[in-house]
């Protein structure tokens, strides 16, 4: 099950709408930037392979109805990660990685806003070693069909 971020833990939002002829009827460009804190962790206590994923969400942008709503596109980057290992004995090895899996926006119906959704991963190897994603930065693009008022 994924993380649900609420819309108020968005840190540092900016959002910019703009008139455009766009595909399919569009007519608003909607762009979106942010970023939130959040917690995924792998720690490992023997020599081991740790690897931990999650997915989170966050829902964003104004309120649109399905026939409104043409399509959205979304990257998204790291912001905080951390690190953290013990000294091992002499010659042992340890790495850790990081990694975004995928990100997609699309249309939710529940709300009528877009959801964001960012899968992510991180992977620990050797003995006592610990590697955290922290937050994440992300810029979302919304294209709409919207009456003219």
């Amino acid at each position: 099950m994924a993380v649900k971020i609420l819309p108020n833990q968005i840190e540092n939002i900016q959002q910019l709408e703009a008139v455009v002829a766009g595909p399919d009827d569009a007519n608003r460009l909607v762009i979106i930037n942010g970023q939130f804190e959040c917690y995924l962790q792998a720690f490992s206590q023997g020599p081991n392979y740790i690897s931990q994923k999650e997915i989170f969400t966050v829902l964003i942008g104004p309120v649109f109805t399905k026939k409104q709503f043409v399509q959205a596109n979304a990257t998204a980057s790291l912001t905080k990660t951390g690190f953290q290992t013990t000294a091992g004995a002499a010659g042992s090895m340890s790495n850790s990685g990081w990694q975004i899996l995928g990100v997609d926006a699309d249309w939710d119906d529940e709300s009528g806003q877009v959801e964001l959704r960012i899968e992510a991963q991180v992977n620990v190897f050797g003995s006592q070693n610990q590697a955290s994603i922290l937050g994440f930065g992300f810029h979302v693009t919304i294209l709409a069909a919207v009456a003219a008022a």
